[in-house]
């Protein structure tokens, strides 16, 4: 027996154990470990299976079983991939729990991943940049803000009549205004600027867009701020080159001043209108009223009948003087003289003339007496002067309040004249419009952080409700 063959046999110590079973091998991993041992032997080139290769020592046994080499695997397949992304969006033949993690995934990528990537493209490389042109300025009165008003407006959130606040609120709608749009792009030419090439497919503004929609797009570039205890307003206006959010800013003041100047102009306006139409009212009662004196004098024939009435007292008071002269005279000589002598038939034709002329005055001034006499001629035509002197009076009582009024309307006028210089408004600026040198908007970064969390607050928010009508269906 040689060495090889002494070294071959087994010994008696290990003839004498048990042999071990060996345990069953998986039918596939039993096919790999034939391909793998038809393979290395065809590269060795024996073709015994039972015979062992030429220079190769034996393998050393092992107890409990024997080595199983692991397959190699070569390189990824497309078709393998796309079927295993395929089956990673199936749903067949899992398990529910399984289920609902593969849809919260899913979710997930639809409602977070998907949106956030899209708008971190966006605004990390493809938003333009959007230059902004501020301006700060207030509205003031010539006699100083009315503390009591605007302190009441800024606790109450109420604005004064006759405040500045009240115009203040106007100017702020006025900002985002039709007809502040229309004069910048007569002006400007907006249309052509904000939907230039350079401007990004969100923010371009399709040139052939109506007015109301033009409108609404001019609500994003522009926003305003108004500050109730200092009357402080501040605009910012945005365009997508510095040269245009200028000059944008500049026509948008300019257009704020003349609008402060209409509405001071026009509340000045509403002022002194009342009071010159009172004055035109009082004036016109006082010009009726000199019209109707005057057709009177010249009906009449009087200038003022109360002169006329105390000429007429006066003469009637000396023919009554006349006439008791007369008479005492007459009672003196009845008893002395015949009565046919000239003196007493004299004294007796005097006393009927004085009677006469007594008559006549009274007639005048009353419309009769105790000396009225039916049968003296034109006694029926002479108007009564105690008539005349009424009417005239009502006339001078008339012409003096419409006097009155006249002049008190003119005082008003005056007074509404001062007021509404005291009360003009005017704009107070205190910050222009300048270039801008630095694109403000849009912010990229921040913008991008707030996209991804507030898409993952609502998928969140999503889902923790999905989850919580799935209990309560249970």
């Amino acid at each position: 027996m040689n060495a090889e063959q002494a070294k071959a046999a087994p010994s008696p110590a290990t003839a004498a154990e048990p042999k071990e079973t060996p345990k069953p091998v998986p039918q596939a991993v039993a096919s790999n470990v034939d391909q793998k041992t038809s393979t290395s032997q065809k590269e060795t080139g024996n073709t015994d299976l039972g015979a062992p290769a030429k220079d190769t020592p034996p393998p050393p046994s092992r107890k409990g079983g024997s080595v199983i080499p692991l397959p190699i695997r070569g390189k990824p397949d497309a078709q393998k991939a796309v079927k295993e992304s395929i089956r990673f969006f199936s749903m067949a033949g899992l398990r529910p729990q399984q289920k609902r993690r593969r849809l919260l995934w899913l979710s997930f990528l639809v409602c977070v991943v998907i949106p956030a990537f899209l708008g971190s493209v966006y605004f990390l490389f493809i938003a333009s940049d959007r230059y902004v042109a501020k301006a700060g300025f207030s509205i003031r009165s010539l006699d100083g803000p009315s503390v009591g008003g605007d302190l009441l407006g800024a606790f109450t959130g109420l604005a004064s009549t006759g405040s500045t606040t009240t115009d203040s609120y106007m100017v702020m709608d006025y900002l985002h205004s039709r007809e502040i749009v229309e004069r910048l792009s007569k002006d400007m030419g907006i249309r052509e600027k904000y939907s230039a090439d350079n401007v990004d497919f969100f923010y371009r503004l399709d040139a052939a867009l109506p007015i109301e929609d033009l409108v609404n797009y001019w609500e994003w570039m522009i926003s305003a701020s108004f500050d109730t205890h200092s009357s402080i307003i501040n605009f910012e206006v945005e365009a997508f080159t510095p040269q245009d959010a200028e000059r944008a800013g500049r026509l948008i003041l300019g257009y704020i001043s003349e609008l402060v100047n209409d509405i001071s102009e026009q509340a000045r306006q509403d002022t002194v209108r009342f009071a010159e139409e009172e004055v035109s009212r009082a004036e016109l009662r006082l010009r009726m009223i000199r019209n109707r004196m005057s057709e009177f004098r010249e009906t009449e024939n009087a200038i003022d009948p109360s002169l006329n009435a105390e000429v007429q007292v006066q003469l009637i008071a000396r023919l009554q003087e006349q006439l008791t002269d007369t008479r005492a005279r007459l009672a003196t000589l009845e008893g002395t003289i015949d009565e046919s002598s000239p003196t007493l038939r004299q004294l007796r034709r005097q006393e009927k003339a004085i009677l006469g002329q007594l008559q006549q005055r009274q007639n005048e001034i009353g419309g009769g007496g105790q000396f009225e006499d039916s049968s003296l001629p034109n006694a029926d035509r002479l108007s009564p002067l105690s008539s005349m002197i009424a009417s005239y009076e009502e006339l001078e009582l008339e012409n003096q309040f419409a006097q009155k009024a006249y002049v008190a309307a003119l005082a008003s006028l005056e007074q509404s004249r001062a007021e509404a210089d005291r009360l003009q408004r005017y704009l107070a600026v205190f910050e222009r419009p300048a270039t801008p040198e630095q694109a403000i908007y849009p912010r990229r970064i921040t913008n991008t952080l707030l996209l991804i969390v507030g898409l993952i607050i609502v998928w969140s928010i999503g889902t923790l409700m999905v989850y919580s009508v799935r209990d309560h269906l249970r």
